[in-house]
């Protein structure tokens, strides 16, 4: 019982046997007071009639016979008998009770009483002119009787609808599991980037086809996802095969003669460097997607650490013939230093790379989205072109130039866990811009992904 199948079928069951059980209840229930209701009315006007008769005649000219009555086309007889003042039976449609007197009776005008085991209905008058009384009654086992044919009458007919409903909910059900156990067989065929582009059937508006859109979606971003991952596996196994042909190149020109031992191990030293570089951002950048750890906070000044970090970067910059200067006024604040500190010297040898003669690092204490404060990092350079935005912060995105993009992809993680973000647009300066920006606690943040 842990299909969807087998659970849609028994709730369905058992709430039919529910609503038959209930029905078959209220109706006997219903049927029962119409039916008693009919009797005491036809009982109360035999009654009336006994006592004309008495008024009339006397007590020997009583006869059952004359006490009858119909419900739903049935012919019943009442049953009497005649008491005086001690509940002495003084006439009765059964000789045998003559005299005997009546225990347990009511004493009231109508309803029930217990005579001889039985439980009959009674209906009572008085005969004020011999201090009688006389009670006509009828057994309820004789007038339930006619529930039989009704009852089955009436199970029949649940009977039918019950296996009606029963098949269209079999049907319903069957209709409900298909698209289910179709949408399963896709799945469990699925292969990131299959030619099948229907392989989740046709999505509709119903929950199973949302459901079906939903897998669709998720498809489409797995399918992006492994060629992106191919992408920059290709273009890192590219990158780590330059240094290490390099390497490999040098000491066979070591070896040959062809340059001098110094030379050589310049070339293999920077080239070795070249690659630690790269597997300790790789390292890096794993890390931040898969461990969650705890980075220490202090209390820094904004300014300080923006002169710190074009400080740092200011002879790169002299070399390439680019003017780097820093904007920002005294702001203290409490955060993960060491990390902010690596987001704003990725983004300014990123800057300084693809500058032409200037970049601006220019702190603003206030933003239009809520942020608290924000990093504005500016070049003159030729920017970004529209596939490149938005592409240019994914971890396995390869831009034009052939770098792997890892220094802006650790930029996006660090930022996300700092409780900032990081974003592109034009620069004043001609160029590229990117922003971090850091927003309060309560602020959520969509960490890339």
């Amino acid at each position: 019982m842990k299909t969807i199948r087998s659970k849609m079928l028994l709730a369905l069951f058992a709430s039919m046997l529910v609503t038959v059980a209930f029905t078959v209840v209220f109706f006997i229930h219903l049927f029962d007071d119409i039916l008693l209701n009919q009797v005491k009315q036809q009982l109360e006007g035999q009654t009336k009639k006994a006592v004309k008769v008495i008024r009339v005649d006397d007590l020997e000219d009583l006869d059952n016979d004359s006490f009858r009555f119909f419900i739903k086309d049935i012919l019943f007889y009442a049953d009497y008998f005649v008491i005086d003042g001690n509940d002495t039976i003084v006439a009765s449609s059964s000789a045998g009770r003559v005299g005997m007197k009546l225990e347990g009776f009511p004493g009231t005008h109508e309803g029930y009483m217990i005579l001889n085991g039985k439980k009959v209905l009674y209906s009572e008058a008085e005969l004020p002119h011999k201090q009688f009384r006389v009670i006509l009654y009828s057994p309820l086992s004789s007038l339930r009787a006619m529930y039989i044919p009704l009852f089955r009458t009436t199970l029949l007919s649940i009977a039918a609808s019950f296996v009606v409903i029963l098949l269209i909910g079999l049907f319903a059900v069957w209709r409900t599991v298909q698209p289910l156990n179709r949408l399963k067989e896709a799945v469990s065929k699925y292969e990131p980037n299959m030619p099948d582009k229907e392989q989740f059937l046709q999505a509709d508006h119903t929950e199973i086809g949302e459901l079906i859109h939903t897998f669709q979606l998720m498809s489409s971003r797995l399918d992006d996802h492994h060629r992106h991952q191919l992408e920059f596996l290709q273009n890192v196994s590219h990158e780590l095969k330059t240094p290490l042909m390099s390497i490999q190149g040098y000491v066979y020109a070591i070896q040959d003669q062809v340059v001098s031992n110094d030379q050589g191990l310049e070339i293999i030293a920077a080239q070795s460097q070249r690659l630690i570089d790269m597997v300790g951002k790789l390292i890096q950048l794993s890390r931040l997607e898969t461990v969650d750890e705890e980075w220490p906070t202090a209390v820094i000044d904004l300014k300080s650490m923006a002169e710190e970090a074009v400080y740092l970067l200011m002879p790169t910059a002299l070399q390439r013939g680019v003017q780097l200067s820093a904007v920002a006024d005294s702001f203290m604040v409490e955060t993960a230093g060491e990390q902010l500190f690596q987001v704003l010297l990725n983004l300014l040898q990123n800057a300084v790379r693809h500058s032409q003669t200037q970049v601006s690092l220019t702190l603003e204490l206030s933003s239009s989205d809520d942020a608290d404060w924000v990093f504005h990092i500016d070049d003159d350079g030729p920017g970004l072109n529209e596939h490149d935005r938005q592409h240019i912060f994914r971890r396995f995105y390869t831009g034009n130039n052939g770098v792997t993009g890892l220094g802006l992809a650790i930029s996006k993680q660090l930022a996300a866990r700092l409780h900032a973000e990081l974003v592109y647009s034009d620069s004043p300066l001609g160029g590229a811009r990117f922003s971090l920006r850091h927003y309060p606690a309560e602020k959520e943040i969509q960490y890339p992904g």
